[in-house]
C-alpha cells in the first residue's frame, strides 16, 4: 500500500508540559469563570485566556498580545485546549481583561486558598516588598475614564526619576515565597501604606488572624505600628540607629549586659558562628485615641560583616579625603586659588563623606592661604564602636518570640526580594505588557501575578523534594551542578527541546492526519515522575483521523 507524506508540522510543548499540569492541578480556569459574571458563554471562556496567557509567560516567549494567537499556533494551546489558535486574538483576550476587570480580588482569594489548600502551604508568617513597574509611551486617560491607577512619575530611589511608573506591593509566604497578596498603586504612591492595605486583606480576605508580617524599613512608622498593634497583628521591621538608640545601646552596656550570639544555618550548609551578635530591650508606644499603650521590643543586631565593610570604606573615604586635601593645599601656590571661598568649597566637597572624623583650617598665611587638617580620633572611635549595628523593631512578645527567632524571621526578607527579579526577568517578566488601554493594565498584572504564583509552587515543590530525598535532581544543570539549589527558570529550560509533530499523510485513498509527541528524555521524565505531575501523553495523546481523499 502506497504511503505518503503530504505534510508535516513540528509544534513547540517546552515549558508547558512543567506548567501546564500546575494550572489543572489549581484549576485556574475553572476557578475564574466561576468568579466572572460574563465571558463564561463564549466559545473559548475567560478562564482559558487566563490560562493561555500564563502559559505564555512562563514560555521563555513573553508576547505581545496582538501575536498571541500566532505564538498559540506555534505551540500546542490548540491541542490541549481543542480551540484554533485563531480564537485567541487580540480581541478576546481584550475582553477577557475586561470580564475579569471587577473580580481580580475574588479571583485572586480563590486561587490562594486553593493553592494554600492542595499543597499544605503554610500563610502565617510573610514577607512584604514594594517595588515599581517602569512603562515606555503616552497614557492619556480619555476625558470622563477614571483609571483604577495612575502611571505617573514617582520615587524610584536611584533609578530614572523621569520615567512613568505603577507601584506593586508584594507579600509572601515564608514558607517557599509563594505569593499571597499584591496590590497595585499609582507609580507616586508612598511604600509605608502598603503594609496595613495588605493586613487588611490578610486578615479579612485569607483569614489570617494573627499573621507575622515582615518588612522593610517603610513598615516602621508610627502609623503601621499602632495600625499593627490594633489589628492584634505581629510585624518585624528594621530601623538605623539613631541618636537615643545609641544612648539606649550604651546604657545597656553601661549595665552589663552582653551580645549573644546568633547562628543562622545556611541550607545544605553547617552555621557559620559568629557572624551576628545581638541585645535586646524593651519600650512602648502610646495610643491616645485607643487610650493605651503597647510593648514593644527592640532587638538591636551587629553584624560583623557589615562592621567590616563600614570600616573598610571609611578608610577608603578617609584616604581620598587625605589626597584630595593635599591636591588642594598644593595649589594654594597658585594665584586663582588663593579665594577663600573658593577653597573652602573645594574642601567642604574633598571631606563630605567623612566630615565628623577630620578637624579642617584655612589660614592667611601671606602670600595666600595655607591648609592643615588633623584626624578627630576620638569621634572615628566612638562612630566605630556602632558600625554594623541596626535594630529591629517587633511587638511580637510572646514567650516564645526570642531574640533568635524574631531575627531569623527577618533574615528571610530576601524571600520578597528573590520574588521581585522572578518578576522583572525571564520567564514570567511583567514588563513589558504591550496595552493600548491602560485600564486593562490590572487585570494584565493580575495575569502575570498567576504566573508568578505558578513559579513559585513549582519551585517550593522542587526544593520540598530534594529537601525530603536528599537527592538532587541530576542532569539539570551543567558541568555537574546539579548540588546548587534547584529553580524553577532551570526546570523549566529542561523542557525546551520538547515537541510535537503532526502529519498528513495519504494512505491509499485516505488522508490521516498524526499527532504525536516526542518521546521525553531521562532528566524531564525525571522531573515530572518526582513532582507527580501528568506527562504529555496523558493530555497530547497520540491521535490519528481519518478523512476521505
Amino acid at each position: 500500500m502506497d504511503v505518503r507524506v503530504v505534510q508535516m508540522v513540528t509544534k513547540t510543548i517546552g515549558s508547558l508540559a512543567l506548567a501546564y499540569p500546575y494550572l489543572k492541578q489549581l484549576g485556574v480556569a475553572p476557578l475564574i469563570d466561576d468568579v466572572t459574571t460574563s465571558g463564561k458563554e463564549r466559545d473559548v471562556t475567560t478562564g482559558t485566556v487566563v490560562e493561555v496567557l500564563v502559559l505564555n509567560r512562563l514560555s521563555l516567549k513573553p508576547t505581545p498580545i496582538s501575536k498571541i494567537d500566532a505564538w498559540a499556533h506555534e505551540q500546542v494551546i490548540e491541542e490541549i485546549y481543542g480551540v484554533p489558535a485563531a480564537a485567541f486574538n487580540d480581541d478576546r483576550i481584550g475582553r477577557a481583561l475586561d470580564d475579569i476587570s471587577p473580580h481580580l480580588t475574588a479571583a485572586w482569594v480563590k486561587l490562594v486558598l486553593a493553592a494554600a489548600e492542595r499543597y499544605h502551604l503554610d500563610l502565617r508568617q510573610l514577607h512584604s516588598d514594594v517595588t515599581r513597574v517602569s512603562f515606555a509611551g503616552d497614557y492619556d486617560v480619555p476625558p470622563g475614564d477614571t483609571p483604577p491607577l495612575a502611571i505617573t512619575h514617582g520615587y524610584t530611589g536611584h533609578q530614572d526619576p523621569t520615567r512613568k511608573q505603577v507601584t506593586v506591593s508584594l507579600s509572601v509566604s515564608a514558607d517557599g515565597a509563594i505569593p499571597a497578596w499584591y496590590e497595585v498603586a499609582d507609580g507616586n504612591a508612598a511604600d509605608c501604606r502598603a503594609y496595613l492595605a495588605h493586613l487588611k486583606a490578610i486578615q479579612e480576605l485569607l483569614h489570617l488572624d494573627d499573621p507575622l508580617i515582615v518588612g522593610d524599613s517603610k513598615l516602621i512608622t508610627r502609623p503601621n505600628i499602632l495600625g499593627f498593634c490594633r489589628a492584634n497583628a505581629r510585624f518585624v521591621g528594621p530601623t538605623s540607629l539613631t541618636p537615643s538608640d545609641r544612648q539606649m545601646l550604651q546604657r545597656l552596656w553601661d549595665g552589663g549586659e552582653a551580645w549573644q550570639r546568633l547562628d543562622l544555618p545556611t541550607e545544605g550548609a553547617p552555621a557559620n558562628p559568629g557572624r551576628y551578635w545581638g541585645l535586646e530591650t524593651t519600650e512602648t508606644i502610646a495610643d491616645p485615641d485607643q487610650g493605651t499603650s503597647y510593648v514593644l521590643q527592640r532587638f538591636f543586631i551587629q553584624s560583623l560583616d557589615d562592621r567590616r565593610a563600614a570600616r573598610h570604606q571609611r578608610a577608603k573615604d578617609l584616604a581620598k579625603a587625605h589626597r584630595e586635601l593635599g591636591t588642594i593645599r598644593h595649589r594654594l601656590r597658585l594665584p586663582s586659588c588663593r579665594q577663600r571661598s573658593l577653597v573652602e568649597r573645594k574642601v567642604a566637597t574633598a571631606i563630605a563623606k567623612v566630615a565628623p572624623y577630620l578637624t579642617v583650617s584655612i589660614d592667611e598665611a601671606p602670600p595666600g592661604l595655607a591648609l592643615s587638617w588633623r584626624l578627630n580620633r576620638h569621634a572615628l572611635a566612638e562612630e566605630a564602636r556602632f558600625d554594623g549595628i541596626y535594630a529591629l523593631l517587633t511587638n511580637d512578645t510572646a514567650i516564645d518570640a526570642s531574640l533568635y527567632r524574631v531575627f531569623h524571621a527577618y533574615k528571610g526578607q530576601p524571600k520578597v526580594e528573590g520574588r521581585f527579579r522572578a518578576l522583572k526577568a525571564l520567564p514570567v517578566q511583567i514588563r513589558p505588557l504591550w496595552l493600548h488601554q491602560p485600564k486593562r493594565l490590572a487585570s494584565l498584572i493580575f495575569v502575570v501575578m498567576v504566573a508568578l504564583l505558578v513559579f513559585a509552587l513549582i519551585e517550593r515543590e522542587a526544593r520540598r523534594v530534594v529537601k525530603e530525598s536528599n537527592t538532587p535532581f541530576v542532569g539539570i544543570r551543567p558541568d555537574r551542578r546539579d548540588h546548587l539549589p534547584v529553580t524553577t527558570a532551570v526546570l523549566l529550560d529542561a523542557f525546551s527541546s520538547l515537541t510535537l509533530v503532526k502529519q498528513r499523510i495519504q494512505v491509499g485513498g485516505e488522508i490521516h492526519d498524526l499527532i504525536v509527541p516526542t518521546t521525553l528524555h531521562r532528566v524531564q521524565i525525571a522531573i515530572l515522575d518526582r513532582l507527580g505531575l501528568t506527562k504529555p501523553d496523558d493530555y497530547l495523546h497520540a491521535v490519528s483521523t481519518p478523512h476521505p481523499l
